[in-house]
Formats: structure tokens, C-alpha cells, sequence
């Protein structure tokens, strides 16, 4: 787990350049898509923000980005470029690491700006206009029925009408839904220029670089696992180093901790992608089971080389266990027929 958290450390370190010029290209691609526009609209934000999303995507998952990715620790100390960092990864891992990262990835989100969207004028006068209207024929009679000034009804209802004919209009035109059947009516498109495209482009910035910040972390933990299976290039090299230490360690060890430091090795070579060492080694058991036996099939001729004439449905026992690293063989082993003792 400290290694992870290493791995992803230099992996963000590395990448600081990167992702500062990501995110400049990526907003840069956002607004290209909407600065031609006059007033643009909701389907245009969507393409706009497919326009940054694949922006993103294509340098994020290139392979002199994953390279850094991958050889970031290198890369880090030594001061080499994205192209030499990248330079210990296949082709075919670049393309893993891609694919995986496509099925995990979660989508970049950028909101449409908030004050983009105002009432119309139109619906605004002919709101101000009816409540006028409908306040002085409202509020005359009824000062009349009460304080019998039916002028002074006139003189207040007209105001008193439309700034609430106003106000009614103002939060209709707040409901999503109202807007979406009556666009034409209640509101319209503001142009996105001034205050509103400079508090737009921090929020655009903003949502791309929280994307970006939880993208590389993701990629550097594949890049360290390529697909959960350990490959067979570097992480083969890791796996024989962190082996080599404990075999000193064991060259050292007493008696007493002989044990200990043996189960250790078994476990370290189990975690760095060597297959078969399931279950408690046999010397930590209280009774030895001796050795594995198997049904012989056709199938295991890739793992196990055949001492003497063997066919299918043969029991065997293991003599020698196979040597599998990253679901490859490296060493195939040996099995022996089990022959049955017939009783003179």
C-alpha cells in the first residue's frame, strides 16, 4: 500500500506540466465550440462539453502521458521527457491501461452558466401591462365599497398590478419544466460575454482540473497493476528484487526465525504474481499432507513435463511444482504415474 501511495506521488509530481496544459487546451476547446455563437443555447454546451471531454481523453490517454505515468519515478528524478519516460511500455499495455480506464472512468460534468438565461422583454411588459390593468380594475371597487375613493384605487392598483404581474412572471420563468413547453415565452438565451463568460470559464477550468486530478491517480494504479495481471517485462524485475532481499534476509536468519523468514518469502513471491503457493507452507502445518497428486489431462502438458508413458485419467504425483508468474509459465514441472503395489 506505501508503495501504491509512492507510485501515485510521483506519478502526480511528474505530471504537473502535463496536466496544466491539459486543462489549458481542454477549456480552450470548450469555448471554441461557443465563441462563434451569438447566443448559444443547451445543445450547444453539450457539444461543447463533448468537444473538452475528448480534448482530455485524447492527451490523457496517450502513450507519452501514460509513459510518464508509468515512469514517473524515473522520469522525476532524472528530468527526462514524456517520450523516454514512455519508453519502457508496450504498445499492447498502453492499449490495457486505456480500455480500463475507459470501463472505470467517470464523466466530466460542466454545468451551463448559471445567469445564462433571462425573461424575455416582451413577456415582461405585457405582464407589467395586464397587472396594471387587472390592479386598477381590481383595487377601485373595492376602495370604493371601503373609503368610497374609487380614484385612489386607480392610483395604486395600476402600480401594485404590475410590479406583482412582474414578480409572477419572474419566478414562472424560474420552473425548468414551464421553460422547456413555453421557451419562446418566458425566457431566452443572454449572450455569454462579459462577467458571465469569466465566471463561466473558472467554473469550466475548475470541473476540468478536479477530472484531471482524479484521472491521473487512477491511471498510475494501473499502470502499476496493467490490468490486475503482473506482466512479464519490468514487473518481473521488481518481483526478482523484492525476492533477492528476502533471500539475503534468509541467509541471515536463525534458527528460530528460520520459519518465519521462509513463510515471508513464500508470501512475497505469492504477492508479486507467482501462482500455485496458495494455503500454509507445509513446514507451518502440524501434519505434512506429502505430496499433491492430480488426474492426469491433456491440458496440464503446458505446466508439466511426463516422467515415463502417462495417458489421460492417470493419477499422478507432483514431483516437481510448475513455475507460474503473471499466468505464465516459466518452469514447467514435473509429474510422476502413481504406481499401484500389487501384493504377491
Amino acid at each position: 500500500m506505501l508503495e501504491l501511495q509512492e507510485n501515485i506521488a510521483k506519478a502526480q509530481a511528474a505530471t504537473v506540466g502535463l496536466r496544466r496544459d491539459l486543462v489549458d487546451r481542454a477549456v480552450g476547446e470548450y469555448f471554441v465550440a461557443l465563441d462563434s455563437l451569438a447566443r448559444p443555447r443547451a445543445g450547444d454546451f453539450q457539444a461543447a462539453e463533448a468537444r473538452a471531454r475528448a480534448a482530455v481523453r485524447r492527451d490523457l490517454l496517450s502513450a507519452s502521458a501514460i509513459g510518464l505515468m508509468d515512469g514517473g519515478a524515473d522520469a522525476h528524478r532524472c528530468g527526462k521527457t514524456a517520450v523516454s519516460a514512455q519508453a519502457g511500455i508496450e504498445e499492447s499495455a498502453v492499449a490495457g491501461i486505456a480500455l480500463s480506464f475507459e470501463a472505470i472512468a467517470r464523466p466530466l460534468r460542466i454545468p451551463e452558466p448559471a445567469g445564462l438565461r433571462e425573461t424575455k422583454t416582451v413577456t415582461l411588459a405585457l405582464a407589467a401591462a395586464a397587472g396594471a390593468v387587472g390592479g386598477m380594475l381590481g383595487l377601485a371597487p373595492l376602495l370604493r365599497l371601503a373609503l368610497d375613493k374609487a380614484d385612489l384605487g386607480l392610483l395604486l392598483g395600476a402600480p401594485l398590478g404590475a410590479w406583482l404581474a412582474v414578480l409572477i412572471a419572474q419566478r414562472l420563468a424560474r420552473f425548468r419544466w414551464l421553460t422547456r413547453i413555453l421557451p419562446w415565452i418566458f425566457t431566452r438565451p443572454k449572450a455569454l460575454r462579459g462577467a458571465v463568460r469569466a465566471e463561466h470559464e473558472r467554473a469550466v477550468r475548475i470541473c476540468v482540473e478536479q477530472w484531471v486530478d482524479w484521472a491521473v491517480p487512477m491511471l498510475a494504479v494501473l499502470c502499476v497493476y496493467r490490468l490486475g495481471v503482473p506482466q512479464a517485462g519490468g514487473d518481473r524485475d521488481k518481483a526478482l528484487r523484492r525476492i533477492g532481499k528476502l533471500v539475503y534476509a534468509l541467509q541471515h536468519a536463525s534458527a528460530e526465525s528460520l520459519p518465519v523468514v521462509a513463510h515471508e518469502l513464500i508470501q512475497e513471491a505469492k504477492n508479486t504474481g507467482f501462482e500455485g503457493l496458495e494455503g500454509l507452507p507445509e513446514f507451518l502445518e502440524a501434519g505434512r499432507t506429502g505430496p499433491e497428486t492430480l488426474v492426469w489431462k491433456p491440458d496440464l502438458a503446458s505446466q508439466y513435463e511426463t516422467f515415463g508413458h502417462i495417458v489421460e485419467g492417470d493419477p499422478v504425483v507432483v514431483e516437481r511444482p510448475a513455475v507460474v508468474f503473471g499466468g505464465q509459465v516459466v518452469q514447467r514441472g514435473l509429474v510422476r504415474k502413481v504406481r499401484e503395489r500389487t501384493t504377491g
